[in-house]
């Protein structure tokens, strides 16, 4: 089939109700999505994913697969202008790859023998970059700030809590089927492959087509919010708390024994709280430098907001 016939039977299949086109990603190391005609002033962030031996890098576990994709954006539109910077690499954990992680990544203990990432690439791609956006950012930057401390002073952005992915009736906020909805594929779970799925995203318009998935992002980074902490919320009302999205914390990692959660409106929760007899809980601002940092790394910061 010709370029021209595959162009073609694209636009009959996405012309067709009965038919939805996927597009395999192709982001190159010096991508450009838009052109800044009109000389809107430019910032950087970086586009960053992990793979991991498994969940927590205070139980021993650690990065295998990191990439970074360094971004100019527009301050004011949002919009995603170029990629301008790459860093990936693969680390030898100095233990056995799970084989259930080599499953899901196809990485093996022979691929990552030897390898190392190697700090000064990171800092490369990270110079100038203030902010760091992950589908995962609570996962990710646990993971970043235990091999590289530097990434302590980032702000970071979180694709996957902080997009309403619901209120556009999208179901699951999984990258592999957001791309699936936005008509994009991709092949494997690396951490390139990861990166340049959401780096895809992120220059798409939004479902309502407001603005840009980025910009929209980067509003809520801008935007504080806080961590709530029902410190002595009787316990018959647990249900309750539960029932509203707060989870429970067990007091190992740094924040209080309590139940708690993440809130753009604190005054609600104070409200949603009192009559439950939880008169004085314990409530932490964060901006997006703190936001998804690790508890334990932040024990000092929790000590009640003054009003």
């Amino acid at each position: 089939m010709t370029d021209m016939d595959l162009t073609t039977a694209t636009r009959v299949l996405e012309e067709h109700p009965d038919y939805r086109v996927s597009r395999r990603v192709a982001v190159t190391d010096r991508h450009v999505f838009a052109e800044n005609t009109s000389n809107e002033p430019c910032g950087r962030l970086a586009v960053v994913d992990t793979e991991t031996t498994g969940f927590k890098p205070d139980l021993g576990d650690r990065i295998i697969d990191l990439a970074i994709a360094t971004c100019e954006y527009g301050r004011e539109s949002g919009r995603l202008y170029r990629v301008v910077d790459r860093y990936e690499s693969l680390e030898d954990p100095d233990m056995p790859i799970p084989p259930e992680i080599t499953q899901l990544t196809g990485i093996t203990d022979e691929m990552v023998k030897g390898q190392h990432i190697d700090e000064a690439g990171i800092a490369r791609a990270m110079d100038g970059v203030p902010l760091v956006i992950c589908h995962n950012a609570r996962f990710d930057r646990a993971f970043l700030e235990a091999r590289y401390p530097a990434f302590a002073d980032r702000h970071f952005a979180c694709s996957f809590q902080e997009l309403p992915w619901s209120r556009w009736g999208i179901a699951s906020a999984k990258l592999d089927y957001l791309g699936f909805r936005f008509g994009l594929f991709h092949e494997g779970h690396r951490a390139r492959a990861d990166v340049d799925l959401l780096i895809e995203l992120l220059a798409r318009q939004s479902p309502d087509a407001e603005q840009t998935l980025l910009a929209m992002l980067l509003a809520s980074a801008r935007t504080s919010t806080w961590r709530v902490h029902a410190v002595g919320l009787p316990i018959e009302h647990k249900d309750f708390a539960s029932a509203r999205g707060y989870r429970w914390n067990d007091g190992k990692q740094g924040a209080p024994r309590a139940w708690w959660i993440e809130t753009r409106d604190e005054a609600a929760e104070r409200a949603f709280l009192k009559p439950l007899g939880c008169l004085n809980p314990l409530v932490v601002k964060e901006s997006a430098r703190e936001r998804y940092r690790p508890w334990e790394a932040r024990a000092d910061a929790f000590q009640p907001t003054s009003r």
